[in-house]
């Protein structure tokens, strides 16, 4: 099995690890899967789009598409309307590779507002509700991390605590349980 990561920082974090942590976190549980991690520091969905023009995606089993914690971030903000075109692009692209059903969306995750100075949560709802229309509007698959990790055992400050500790990248706690959940979606595809 063959995974495709697109996205941020929180795909592309290394957080103590040799490379991405969510691919060391996957790895532990799951240590035949291949991992094809392209996610960027930085990137918000004008990025993607842009890295999707210029680069070859096709050949992996499944996708999971995490944008949105920098399209959100109030000083440099991509505008909801801007973001959904984008969303609605991005799917666009990689249709052209993948069917729906290969393709996963996951909402922007919660932020520790004591420590974010950028994100609230009140954006991450709105743009997470975003990502949730496109992806059911052009048949792929969602996941709220909002839920994901509200719905933990761990205090969401515990979850969001990172080297960074700014309140938006989490550590070796919030990987074990994103991995969890990619997991439990990878299988169902299996």
């Amino acid at each position: 099995m063959k995974i495709l990561l697109l996205g941020d920082s929180l795909f592309a974090g290394w957080e103590g690890q040799l490379g991405p942590h969510i691919n060391y976190s996957l790895k532990q549980e799951e240590p035949g899967l291949e991992i094809w991690n392209l996610a960027e520091s930085g990137d918000n969905s004008f990025d993607l789009l842009e890295k999707l023009d210029k680069k070859e995606v096709a050949g992996a089993d499944l996708v999971f598409v995490w944008i949105g914690a920098n399209d959100l971030a109030t000083h440099k903000q991509i505008f909801l309307g801007e973001f959904q075109d984008n969303l609605l692009k991005i799917v666009e692209r990689l249709r052209a590779s993948y069917s729906a059903h290969q393709i996963t969306f996951l909402g922007p995750a919660p932020v520790d507002e004591k420590k974010q100075l950028y994100r609230t949560n009140r954006l991450v709802g709105y743009y997470s509700d975003m990502v949730e229309k496109v992806a059911k509007l052009s048949g792929c698959h969602f996941i709220s991390m909002q839920e994901v990790f509200g719905q933990s055992d761990f205090p969401i400050e515990e979850i969001l605590r990172g080297s960074q500790d700014d309140g938006l990248h989490f550590g070796s706690l919030g990987y074990g349980i994103l991995a969890q959940v990619l997991l439990v979606h990878i299988k169902n595809k299996t």
